[in-house]
């Protein structure tokens, strides 16, 4: 039986978060260390962090989605 333990929520995080910024950084021909540096100070992060927002288990193209247009607005 699958437990969703704070262990399984950290690293789907850490994981989600690693492949939102190895996608944007292709798509926008940003470095990823630039990306990352913008992401980790993003409202989109921020949600995902949240635990208790449940992002972490959401559509991770629609976090990608959501990250993008958010870069477009800084």
């Amino acid at each position: 039986m699958f437990i969703l333990t704070d262990e399984v929520i950290e690293s789907t995080i850490s994981s989600t978060s690693g492949l939102i910024v190895a996608t944007v950084a292709e798509k926008t021909n940003l470095s990823v260390k630039d990306v990352s540096e913008r992401f980790l100070d993003s409202k989109t992060f921020a949600l995902l962090r949240n635990k208790d927002t449940g992002y972490y288990w959401d559509s991770i193209a629609e976090l990608i989605d959501m990250f993008t247009a958010e870069l477009k607005l800084t």
